[in-house]
């Protein structure tokens, strides 16, 4: 991946939703879910995948986690939350994604 779109305003954002009981409020400590959130934050604003819906770029995505990030958790573990970031990117959750964009 060529960029890192995932900034300190991206974690705060993330991290005060993960806490939320109406947002994602997982099981598991945000730190520990955070690379799954930052991996699918940043491939969806990487060059690479422009236009893709989720169901085009899912199994890339996956591949390229097993390869590179399975120290994080198993995808099938992870996959819900590298979803959530991707449609999160691309709906310009908060107005986060043009930020960094433009920055």
């Amino acid at each position: 991946m060529s960029n890192n779109y995932w900034n300190q305003d991206t974690s705060e954002t993330f991290e005060k939703y993960w806490a939320d009981p109406y947002g994602l409020s997982m099981q598991k400590p945000f730190e520990d879910m955070e690379p799954a959130l930052r991996f699918g934050w940043d491939r969806a604003l990487a060059s690479e995948y422009p236009n893709e819906t989720w169901e085009e770029v899912e199994e890339d995505l996956e591949r390229d986690w097993k390869n590179a990030h399975h120290e994080h958790g198993i995808w099938a573990e992870i996959k819900k939350h590298v979803q959530d970031a991707w449609m999160k990117a691309h709906s310009d959750w908060q107005g986060l994604a043009s930020k960094v964009k433009q920055g």
